[in-house]
């Protein structure tokens, strides 16, 4: 491992998520849309990983092919996805809110930089700190039993979330579903396989990346990561906002996991 390396990496990838927040951040404020980092946030993990690991590492091909084959994956499906859902839908109502919480001007956008925009970009360079620790040493020069198990659980996550989108996509898209909850398939066993499937994803490259046994220094990256999907940004927003449009949707919270898939609950437990 050679640190000054690793110290350049670190700081390029520093670099490149604060430009993608600053960029984004005054995008948001010309559109008046705080919801344009939705969409490419993603992106932000993969420019990262790219140039500070990919580009600047050390990483034997094979290793940077695998790594950045699975971000180009998740990243790329998951901007194409968002994008042509939030097509012409306007600004997200969980950021529209914030509006009336925080006097508009200036106070607003730089609440918004810092909770919004600098949190996304703090969390996906977090993420990707484990991944450029891992593509910056040379060293070892071929898979092993680690890295199957992180493709492994990153294939899970990636099946959740695929098999989950596609499901909702073809529920909504049938007008007798209307007002109605999506409870089959995979939403059957879990309220937010798309959601599950995120976690897992970065859970496995976690686990992937720790066969560079130095990028266990990096786990801050999906703890936080997971903590904001299930407890603070995720989930919990998702469902105050479901249950209120949704009548049925408090009924199909206590029967069904939140989030770790399981068996739904029988009507008399």
């Amino acid at each position: 491992m050679n640190w000054s390396d690793l110290a350049a990496a670190l700081t390029a990838g520093v670099g490149i998520a604060a430009a993608w927040v600053l960029v984004l951040w005054l995008v948001s404020i010309l559109r008046r849309d705080i919801s344009v980092i939705d969409a490419v946030f993603s992106l932000i993990e993969l420019s990262i990983v790219g140039v500070a690991g990919v580009v600047m590492g050390s990483a034997p091909q094979s290793r940077k092919i695998l790594i950045f084959g699975l971000l180009c994956l998740w990243s790329l499906r998951l901007t194409a996805y968002l994008g042509w859902r939030k097509w012409g839908e306007g600004e997200d109502p969980r950021y529209t809110k914030l509006r009336g919480w925080v006097d508009e001007g200036w106070p607003f956008h730089r609440f918004v930089l810092r909770q919004v925009f600098g949190l996304q970009g703090a969390t996906m360079f977090l993420l990707g700190l484990p991944l450029i620790i891992s593509l910056a040493a040379d060293e070892p020069d071929s898979f092993g039993p680690i890295t199957y198990v992180g493709v492994a659980v990153w294939a899970v996550g990636f099946f959740f979330e695929v098999i989950g989108d596609l499901q909702l996509v073809r529920f909504k898209g049938n007008p007798a579903n209307d007002g109605n909850v999506l409870d089959s398939g995979l939403w059957r066993y879990t309220a937010h396989p798309n959601y599950f499937g995120e976690v897992m994803m970065a859970w496995g490259l976690f686990i992937t990346a720790l066969e560079v046994p130095w990028a266990a220094i990096g786990i801050i990256g999906p703890v936080m990561y997971t903590r904001l999907v299930i407890k603070i940004t995720g989930t919990p927003t998702l469902e105050k906002r479901v249950r209120r449009t949704r009548p049925e949707y408090g009924a199909y919270l206590e029967r069904t996991s939140s989030f770790w898939p399981r068996p739904p609950r029988s009507s008399s437990s």
